[in-house]
């Protein structure tokens, strides 16, 4: 009988370690700030695992969203938010949600929200993937 408590407590252990895998995404957010006179702004960072990274900036409607993701990778999505789009925009450079130079005419004035995450395959092995992110609105 003193036996039965200690191995119920090892046994719920090895079950709770057992799914230590399954680790919550750590998301991050940064405001999109442009300097004064200019109209990009550049982040580096990192995408690792199942996080995803949020960059947020207010834009008016028919204004041009620009994003270039320079990075070695080829691990990583982008995507725009709003509240208002029916669907996701993708903002890959081979997407056809982009125009020939590279842009996305925004459809709504508001908040917007570009994420940049990794592939599900690469995430679940762990990887990560540096990148250069810059963001310019004309």
């Amino acid at each position: 009988m003193l036996y039965i408590k200690p191995l119920g407590l090892l046994f719920a252990a090895l079950i709770l370690s057992s799914c230590s895998f399954m680790a919550i995404a750590a998301d991050s957010n940064e405001t999109v700030h442009f300097k004064t006179d200019t109209s990009s702004s550049q982040y580096t960072a990192t995408a690792a695992n199942y996080d995803v990274n949020n960059y947020v900036f207010y834009a008016k409607k028919d204004q041009h969203l620009k994003v270039t993701l320079d990075t070695k990778s080829t691990k990583l999505w982008v995507i725009l938010l709003n509240s208002k789009l029916e669907r996701i925009a993708d903002l890959n450079p081979f997407s056809a949600d982009i125009n020939d130079n590279g842009e996305y005419i925004l459809p709504y004035s508001g908040k917007y929200s570009i994420r940049i995450g990794q592939y599900r395959a690469f995430a679940r092995r762990g990887e990560s993937s540096h990148y250069t992110l810059t963001i310019a609105i004309d």
